[in-house]
């Protein structure tokens, strides 16, 4: 385990899931705290994040903790088919910065990473990446001195609901409704992988893992089918709006957590109405905001929409890119 060479000596580092994930979650907020003075984590979205399909609490998550027994450091690993691109976030206590453990969960991350090499097709090119939030320039000195690059920016966009919303109509021919709480998923998948298809970072994945991850948020407790609205055309869904009961820890505010069109439909107004549909339902709800994270330089102009009815940035995040082995592109870029 070369990672846990670089921790201080007096650091313990362990492999797998805490067996309290409210440590995990306290942890998470002093981080964020420290960075952007406001957080959203909950054990709620942990426990869902940590149950995807294949992903493995026993190997994909590591902890450090301090001489005291107290959890310092975490980081998790994600790598999802085609395994052309694996994913890393980690987290220090910022009593603990500056110590040389942010670089040691990296190690560890790359080190999974260089052992999933194999899987991606053969002759493609593999990454891993990290998100930094724009503030955090510990962070983003370290991944460029560990010969990452500068990759895309990503921003959080928020509005207030503290006037009437008004709801912009449907382009003529689309039927919008909710999703019926016995309805799969399939279908709903099926058609924001079409959406995406285009968009900055999309890989195909076998559609049975993508209704497998969709399932498993399905279990959240910020879920709800009554916030899953689905746009359609002659019975075919054309575009979806995936909203969150609340925004993780910030209860007054709802999620926008995918809002995507299939290219047919685009420019028509449907992802506008889609859009103000849940601000109307938010509202509602006595929610006090709305927020989404949109690709700072989304090709369908998505910021554009999202500044127009009048949401703003609020946050913005940097991810970063380092390449594992020269090959074939497969990533949308």
């Amino acid at each position: 385990m070369a990672w846990t060479h670089e921790l201080p000596g007096s650091y313990q580092p362990l492999v797998g899931r805490p067996d309290e994930l409210e440590e995990l979650r306290a942890l998470i907020e002093r981080h964020e705290m420290a960075v952007a003075g406001t957080s959203t984590a909950t054990v709620d979205a942990l426990e869902t994040q940590f149950g995807e399909p294949r992903f493995n609490a026993a190997t994909d998550i590591v902890t450090v903790r301090s001489a005291d027994g107290d959890l310092v450091a975490a980081a998790h690993y994600v790598n999802r088919a085609p395994h052309v691109t694996a994913w890393t976030q980690g987290y220090v206590d910022p009593a603990h910065v500056g110590l040389g453990i942010g670089s040691a969960l990296l190690t560890w991350a790359e080190g999974r990473a260089s052992t999933d090499v194999a899987l991606a097709p053969a002759g493609a090119r593999v990454a891993i990446t990290a998100g930094a939030n724009d503030l955090d320039m510990r962070a983003k000195r370290l991944f460029e001195r560990r010969g990452y690059e500068p990759e895309r920016y990503f921003l959080e966009m928020s509005i207030d609901l503290g006037h009437d919303v008004e709801v912009s109509p449907l382009p003529d021919g689309i039927a919008l409704r909710t999703l019926d709480a016995q309805e799969g998923l399939e279908p709903m998948a099926t058609m924001i992988a079409s959406a995406f298809r285009d968009h900055f970072g999309f890989t195909d994945a076998p559609i049975e893992e993508r209704v497998g991850r969709w399932n498993q948020w399905r279990t959240s407790d910020m879920w709800d089918d009554d916030l899953v609205w689905l746009a359609e055309a002659d019975g075919t869904i054309v575009g979806a709006n995936v909203s969150t009961a609340h925004y993780g820890a910030k209860t007054h505010s709802g999620y926008i957590a995918t809002l995507g069109v299939v290219p047919d439909w685009r420019g028509r107004g449907l992802a506008k109405a889609l859009l103000t549909t849940a601000f109307a339902e938010y509202r509602r709800r006595g929610k006090t905001a709305v927020a989404l994270h949109v690709d700072a330089d989304s090709l369908t102009g998505a910021t554009r929409l999202y500044e127009a009815v009048g949401m703003r940035e609020v946050e913005r995040h940097l991810d970063y890119e380092k390449e594992l082995r020269a090959g074939e592109d497969l990533v949308v870029r």
